[in-house]
C-alpha cells in the first residue's frame, strides 16, 4: 500500500481500489508537472542611458539605516556612471556624517531606499527645498520584514530596534505619497513564485517607455501622484487579503515613488522588461535642472553681546 501511494504521488496518478481486485485510474491535473511549474520570464536586455546629457551628481542615502545592499542599486549606479554621471553614497556610519543638507547642495538627484532611521525636521525641509529647486527625488519602499532582513545582513539596526516603516511613511507624506503595509502576491499570474508579481504600464509616461511587463518581488502598493505601473486585479495585498489592481510606481513632478527595490537590483533587473524600467529611472534622475546651492547654508549665528 505504501509503495502504491508513493508511486501515485510521483507519477501524478491516484490508484483507487474498486469493489473487486481491479483498480481504476484517476488523473489529477494539478499534480502534472506542466500545471505546477511556472514559466520563467526572459532574462535579457541591458540597462542603458543616453550619454548626451550634461553630467549630473546623484546621491544615494545610506545614512538612515537604509534597507539595501550594493547589489540592489548596482545596475542603476553602473548605468549612471557609464553615461558620465557621478554617484555618491552617503556613509552608513553615524559617528560624523556629513549633514544631509550639505550633501544636497551639490546634488542633482537624491535616492532614498527603505529608511529605518527618521529624517529630522531640518532634513525634510532641506529635501523639500531641494525638490522645489528642480532636484529629482526617488523614494523606494519595501515591506517591513524585507527591510529587517537586509539590515541584519548588513549588521545595521533600526532606531527603535524594529522594522517599522514609519520613517519612510513620514518622509513620503511630505511629498504626497504613501506606501502600503504588507506585500503583494498573485496566485493566478506570476513569474516564478506567487510573490513575483507582474505589473504593466498604467498610462503614457516616459518612465514606461519600452516597458511591456515588469516583475516586482514582494512589492508594496504606492498611493499618490500619477500611476506609472500597476498590477492586475487578481493581485492580493497580504495585510488586508483584498484583491485589486495595485499601483507599484507613481510620479508627481520631480518625485518618483517605487514600491519595490528589486525592480532595480542585480538579481531582478533582467526579468521581464525591468532593465528598460531601470534605464528610464536613471534617465529620470539626471533629467532635471536643479538650481545650485539649494538648500542654502544656514545663516551663521551672531555672537551674543557680553553683558
Amino acid at each position: 500500500l505504501v509503495a502504491l501511494v508513493v508511486g501515485a504521488t510521483l507519477t501524478g496518478t491516484v490508484l483507487l481500489p474498486s469493489s473487486g481486485d481491479d483498480v481504476s485510474d484517476l488523473s489529477v491535473e494539478s499534480h502534472q508537472p506542466g500545471a505546477i511549474v511556472a514559466g520563467a520570464a526572459a532574462e535579457d536586455g541591458d540597462v542603458t542611458l543616453d550619454t548626451g546629457a550634461d553630467a549630473k551628481t546623484v546621491v544615494v542615502d545610506a545614512s538612515h539605516a537604509n534597507g539595501f545592499d550594493d547589489g540592489d542599486i548596482a545596475p542603476l549606479v553602473e548605468a549612471l556612471t557609464a553615461a558620465g554621471h557621478t554617484v555618491t553614497v552617503r556613509e552608513r556610519s553615524q559617528r560624523s556624517p556629513t549633514p544631509l543638507n550639505e550633501s544636497l547642495r551639490n546634488a542633482d538627484a537624491f535616492v532614498v531606499v527603505a529608511p529605518q532611521r527618521a529624517y529630522t525636521t531640518s532634513e525634510k525641509a532641506g529635501l523639500s527645498a531641494f525638490v522645489d529647486a528642480g532636484g529629482r527625488l526617488l523614494l523606494v519602499g519595501e515591506p517591513a520584514g524585507q527591510m529587517s532582513s537586509v539590515l541584519s545582513l548588513l549588521g545595521g539596526a533600526t532606531a527603535a530596534g524594529s522594522s517599522s516603516p514609519a520613517p519612510m511613511a513620514d518622509l513620503a507624506s511630505a511629498f504626497g505619497f504613501s506606501f502600503g503595509q504588507g506585500y503583494l502576491y498573485n496566485l493566478a499570474s506570476y513569474d516564478v513564485n506567487y510573490r513575483d508579481v507582474y505589473a504593466t504600464p498604467a498610462g503614457d509616461s516616459s518612465l514606461a517607455a519600452g516597458v511591456s511587463t515588469v516583475t516586482v518581488h514582494e512589492a508594496v502598493p504606492v498611493s499618490g501622484g500619477t500611476p506609472i505601473l500597476s498590477t492586475n486585479e487578481s493581485t492580493t495585498l497580504s495585510s488586508t487579503r483584498r484583491s485589486d489592481a495595485y499601483t507599484v510606481a507613481a510620479r508627481d513632478g520631480d518625485v518618483l515613488a517605487l514600491g519595490d527595490r528589486s525592480m532595480l537590483s542585480q538579481e531582478w533587473v533582467y526579468r521581464s522588461d525591468n532593465e528598460a524600467l531601470a534605464g528610464n529611472v536613471a534617465a529620470f534622475l539626471v533629467g532635471g535642472e536643479k538650481e545650485s546651492g539649494v538648500p542654502a547654508s544656514p545663516e551663521p549665528q551672531s555672537p551674543r553681546p557680553r553683558p
